[in-house]
């Protein structure tokens, strides 16, 4: 469709008088500085297996809801069943386990427990990844079918990892570089027409190992490291990438890393 200057002028006056347009904030200060989450947007996450890009997006995920009122729909089968995301979420919302395995940390008490069900119930949908494979088209019909059967909007899409989803090839001769481009062109679309947030990450693909005295570790990833990523990266809005330190290594002005941390880089960030 073209459109004249008549047709969006409106838009363009309210643009340059409002020109930093933000979106919800995430929960932590420092990242809210340089990424909000932008309806009709999406975001590419990059890490390595076991580094907490998925336990990221759910705790991004878990503050839209709790300062916004989000719905949330999640499609994570690497993470586990319906019923271990549910309790991983009710465990963030709570911030004490559920689970009694561990009795050297608090333990939720069932009253507790099932009031934190009820609300991750409410702000989470969570697709089973194990009983079906899906397509990103697949999930988005399964979020308009819910929206329309339930009078709700959902706000945010979780749909990872990349090489969870099903992907069919034929169309493109096989060639991973032109579906992935045609991929990621679809979910900008779809989340602009629906004012949604999609999130989608990538696992590491080659990477080479270095070695600082007896640590020997991966780097920081980037996207261009990612399976697929020269093709992601190229049309993605913002890429960030996730990376947990080896232990023993320290950052740049010499001061070692602390247990479990994790750093995040944000690679490209659009508009």
């Amino acid at each position: 469709m073209i459109k004249r200057l008549s047709d969006i002028k409106e838009n363009i006056e309210s643009i340059v008088k409002n020109p930093v347009q933000r979106g919800n904030e995430t929960g932590f200060k420092a990242l809210d500085e340089l990424y909000t989450i932008k309806k009709g947007s999406f975001t590419c996450w990059l890490g390595s297996p076991a580094h907490g890009k998925s336990e990221l997006i759910f705790e991004v995920l878990m503050n839209q809801s709790l300062k916004y009122g989000s719905i949330n729909l999640i499609y994570s089968p690497e993470t586990g069943t319906v019923e271990e995301i549910m309790i991983e979420l009710a465990h963030k919302y709570l911030q004490k386990q559920i689970v009694r395995h561990n009795p050297l940390n608090e333990v939720a008490t069932e009253l507790d427990m099932h009031t934190a069900l009820e609300w991750v119930d409410h702000h989470f949908i969570i697709i089973d990844g194990d009983e079906n494979a899906y397509s990103f088209a697949q999930i988005c019909e399964e979020c308009d079918k819910f929206e329309k059967g339930n009078n709700v909007k959902v706000s945010n899409i979780m749909a990872e990892p990349y090489n969870e989803l099903v992907h069919d090839m034929r169309d493109f001769g096989g060639r991973q570089d032109l579906y992935i481009e045609w991929l990621i062109t679809e979910v900008r679309r779809y989340s602009k027409k629906n004012g949604k947030h999609i999130h989608i990450s990538f696992h590491t693909g080659s990477q080479t190992a270095q070695k600082v005295g007896n640590i020997t570790f991966y780097p920081m990833p980037k996207a261009r490291e990612a399976a697929g990523g020269q093709a992601a990266f190229r049309k993605a809005m913002t890429w960030i990438n996730i990376w947990r330190p080896a232990s023993g290594l320290k950052d740049a002005k010499g001061i070692p890393y602390l247990p479990n941390e994790v750093l995040v880089n944000i690679e490209k960030a659009k508009p």
